[in-house]
């Protein structure tokens, strides 16, 4: 019975065992999926504040631009000179603008790039499209936007702008309208670089239509646009993040259901939308999810095998035991153990064949009742031994020895009980149980040996325990190398695509500025005749060349890309990167020492981050100056590669901080003035340039950073 209830006992842990690995699947499964929606939700919500804050200052930008323009052609009375200046204007805005147009508060159209000024121009009032957005933008005196329709002159999908003149009584003079086409929409949004499944919408909230479907091929506008914006609006808002909020709605192209994150552009009265499939959201889970449930289907059939070898070992066990058992029983059975009462003085009272036997073959004493058996035995070296056990287990103690006992073909092993025989709480006597145990000694052995085996397989299970659990550290190690990589790629692409939306937008104004003083050049030469201006223009050329430079560099140090094939001019990348810093070297009054070899400088990499690195190493050596200083950069072409040192006359580094330099998240700056990633992510791209980078400072000395390509 009891064997059975230990089975029992080893087959109920093994269900509490599946029963909570399976638990904590199930708990794992729930976090992990509303890990997944919660993650997806934040990303949806920041990817709706993102696209509405670049349409809010697109459009600012795009309605300062053509306020501009409209006020220039509002002063221009000739039709033919009208024309030209917005050709010209059209010129500088045609990577955004597809046309601009110039029309009465009426509606007349009066100017329209592309056309001949005799061309018999609409008025906007004749089509309901075009009416009610320029009536919209006559109401609001501000930037409107139309509704998208298919323009055949260039064979695609646009979006109008109207944009109203206002003269100094903040009368409306006149309107300026534009358009923008599609493919010009879908490259703007591409930069963002947002997940390919997200699509984004643009909804007029005073017609109650979609303006812009991303990402949707041009041919399936004409039946996408117009009343299926109704799905957008009126909706229940499930989460609100300030000016967000989330919601659920039906794809109006299918029957699945998607999670999506609005947001209004109040600049012009529209609605953005961004959403995903929930089918996404359900794959990225199952993704996440697969390693977990690999591990809980690993473990159970671990389990289940272990279950079945421990049970397997338990039967043998109790197979082992019920044989012993079972001799045992036979013994008694067969009285081959000894077995004798006697009273308080010593003397025989009750004796079993085996005792009997076993004194005539060892002691050649014949027993018999009454008999003091201490005083016939033979062997008398024995006696007082015996005698002693004697008066303990009269004393009321439980006696039990092994003992060694010449036998008549050799020693024989036994096994002696003493116990007191109580009546009432006076000891009256005593029972002796001998048993020969010659064979059980050889079982000990024998069970000792076992025992050494399994020590041995137990110690081995343990090894093998040790270098499973080895693997599963370094592969811990791994996941967490990698999350660091991620999170370090994670803020070099959102640097790369901050920088590069700051010089695509410094870019606008410096074409505005450069063509306006061309217009303005030509124009006073035109009404003095026989003057030249030109060196009173000179300073703003220069000025918009030099902010180009910058800019071009800027963009040289955000390009985006992990391509290593490209070809990288390391004297022109380290020129980009001065440029970018010149203002600092300058304010800090620091001399720039350039001692570069004459020949070509190119190597195979990413100039994208070539120039990360160098900007960054000349930025340290800047900031290790604390007043006029001087920066030293060298190049030349040695047995051991190409060679770039760059050396500072700042303060320095001891010994300490030298060692520490490229571990991530080391840094000497205050709390709050840099995160210790700088030299670490260098040394990350000059790895995959299979590039070293050698460091020599001492204090108050100055430091140089050798590079070798």
């Amino acid at each position: 019975m009891k064997s059975i209830s230990e089975i029992r006992s080893l087959k109920r842990i093994f269900i509490l065992l599946i029963v909570s690995l399976t638990v904590s699947v199930i708990a794992a499964f729930i976090y992990v999926y509303n890990d997944s929606k919660r993650d997806r939700v934040n990303d949806l919500l920041y990817t709706a504040k993102v696209i509405k804050s670049y349409y809010e200052l697109s459009f600012n930008q795009w309605e300062l631009s053509l306020l501009s323009v409209g006020n220039r052609m509002v002063e221009i009375a000739d039709p033919q000179e009208r024309l030209d200046y917005a050709n010209k204007a059209l010129e500088v805005y045609e990577d955004e603008l597809l046309a601009f147009g110039f029309a009465d508060t009426s509606g007349k159209v009066l100017t329209f790039t592309g056309n001949a000024v005799n061309d018999s121009l609409p008025n906007l009032s004749d089509s309901e499209n075009t009416k009610r957005s320029f009536d919209l933008s006559l109401d609001r005196k501000g930037i409107t936007l139309g509704e998208s329709y298919f323009f055949d002159n260039v064979g695609d999908w646009i979006l109008p702008i109207r944009v109203p003149i206002l003269n100094s009584e903040n009368e409306i003079v006149a309107v300026n309208t534009s358009a923008i086409d599609y493919k010009t929409m879908v490259s703007e949004l591409d930069r963002f670089g947002f997940d390919p499944h997200y699509q984004v919408s643009l909804i007029n909230k005073d017609f109650g239509t979609l303006q812009l479907v991303y990402p949707l091929d041009s041919k399936d506008y004409d039946s996408i646009l117009g009343s299926s914006a109704n799905v957008y609006q009126n909706v229940d808002t499930l989460q609100r993040d300030g000016e967000s909020f989330l919601f659920y709605s039906e794809d109006p192209n299918s029957d699945y259901e998607f999670i999506s994150a609005s947001t209004s552009i109040d600049v012009v009265n529209h609605q953005l939308v961004v959403s995903v499939n929930n089918l996404f959201i359900v794959f990225e889970f199952l993704n996440r999810f697969k390693y977990i449930f690999l591990v809980y289907v690993l473990l159970t059939v671990a389990s289940a095998f272990l279950y079945g070898y421990m049970k397997r070992n338990l039967a043998r066990s109790i197979l082992e035991l019920r044989t012993e058992r079972a001799n045992l029983k036979s013994i008694f059975e067969s009285t081959s153990s000894i077995v004798g009462l006697f009273d308080r003085e010593k003397k025989l009272v009750e004796y079993n064949k085996p005792f009997f036997e076993s004194a005539l073959a060892t002691d050649d004493m014949k027993l018999h009742k009454g008999m003091d058996v201490l005083a016939k035995m033979k062997h008398r070296e024995n006696v007082e031994v015996f005698r002693s056990f004697f008066d303990k287990a009269l004393a009321g103690e439980k006696v039990k020895k092994e003992f060694t006992h010449p036998g008549p073909e050799g020693d024989l092993a036994f096994r002696f009980t003493y116990n007191p025989v109580y009546d009432g709480d006076q000891v009256v006597g005593l029972t002796f149980f001998g048993e020969d145990i010659t064979k059980i000694r050889g079982y000990q052995q024998k069970l000792e040996s076992y025992n050494k085996d399994l020590e041995k397989e137990v110690e081995e299970r343990t090894k093998e325990l040790q270098i499973k659990n080895e693997e599963l550290e370094e592969g811990y190690k791994k996941i967490q190398s990698t999350q660091q990589q991620l999170i370090r790629a994670e803020k070099m692409a959102s640097l790369g695509i901050l920088s590069a939306g700051i010089g695509h937008e410094i870019n606008n104004p410096l074409n505005f500025i450069k063509h306006g003083a061309i217009s303005l050049k030509e124009q006073l030469e035109k009404d003095h005749k026989g003057h030249d201006y030109s060196e009173y223009f000179f300073a703003v050329e220069e000025g918009v060349r030099r902010a180009s430079t910058i800019v071009s560099g800027l963009s040289h140090f955000s390009r985006a890309g992990e391509a290593m094939d490209e070809d990288c001019n390391l004297h022109q990348i380290l020129e980009n990167s001065l440029t970018l810093l010149s203002n600092r070297l300058k304010a800090k009054d620091i001399a720039i020492r350039k001692d570069f070899a004459a020949e070509k400088f190119n190597i195979k990499g990413n100039e994208g981050k070539l120039h990360q690195v160098f900007t960054n190493i000349i930025n340290n050596a800047e900031q290790a100056i604390e007043e006029k200083g001087e920066i030293t950069i060298a190049t030349c072409d040695g047995p051991n590669g190409l060679s770039i040192s760059i050396t500072d006359s700042g303060m320095g580094m001891s010994e300490a901080v030298l060692k520490k330099i490229l571990d991530p998240f080391f840094t000497t700056k205050e709390p709050g003035e840099g995160t210790g990633l700088g030299m670490f992510i260098c040394q990350m791209i000059l790895d995959e340039h299979n590039a070293t980078m050698n460091v020599f400072s001492k204090e108050n000395e100055g430091t140089t950073f050798t590079i070798t390509f």
